[in-house]
């Protein structure tokens, strides 16, 4: 109980000084955090020039089909292609805008899904997805909403406010997918710019790095 209770005054004593120590070296700090990896945000209302760090996911240059055309976040050509980030948070979300109109597919899935076509739930078992048969057209924003935070785990699908279609029962770990074909062309917004129409309890999916 003595050397416990030593040991407390002797942090007590040291917390100040470790205190000034880490303001002075706030932005180095972050700098190791960030190389650690693994989800996290950094804020402090004495340091209001350092921003939080949440980076912001985009799209696979190798987890794409071959016939698949990215420019940025615009995705055409013929194909899939998987954001570069799987969702391991409980509850994700981001959207598409529809630019022209084809045949197209926008949810959710599993990094070993046939990406040469597009990723409908009745031809790809390990896709999650609404397609252009539900009443998407050009112009439209879809937003999905994945729920990981219960079980069955849950994927809703938006225009606006509108529910279009709720899928049950999404397994392993799974990445944004985006489909194209027949002119079609979509427009991933993973927080790069404002969302249209975000559910209440979800936010968008945080890029996380192994600390491996």
């Amino acid at each position: 109980f003595s050397v416990s209770r030593a040991l407390a005054r002797r942090l007590l004593a040291h917390q100040p000084r470790a205190h000034l120590a880490s303001r002075a070296d706030f932005k180095g700090i972050a700098t190791q955090r960030a190389a650690m990896g693994c989800c996290w945000s950094f804020c402090s209302s004495e340091e209001p020039s350092v921003p939080e760090f949440e980076p912001l996911i985009g799209l696979s240059s190798t987890c794409k089909g071959d016939d698949v055309s990215l420019e940025g976040t615009v995705v055409s050509g013929t194909g899939s292609v998987l954001g570069d980030s799987p969702i391991l948070q409980d509850k994700g979300y981001f959207e598409a805008t529809v630019l022209s109109g084809g045949s197209f597919a926008v949810g959710v899935a599993t990094r070993d899904s046939p990406l040469d076509s597009v990723l409908s739930p009745d031809k790809a078992p390990t896709a999650w997805t609404v397609t252009n048969k539900s009443s998407v057209a050009a112009g439209d924003v879809i937003g999905c909403a994945i729920d990981q935070a219960d079980y069955p785990v849950q994927v809703y699908f938006y225009k606006g406010k509108q529910l279009l279609q709720q899928l049950s029962g999404v397994r392993g770990e799974v990445l944004p997918a985006f489909s194209v074909a027949d002119g079609a062309v979509l427009k991933a917004n993973f927080g790069n710019a404002e969302y249209s129409s975000m559910p209440p309890g979800f936010q968008g999916i945080i890029k996380c790095k192994s600390l491996l």
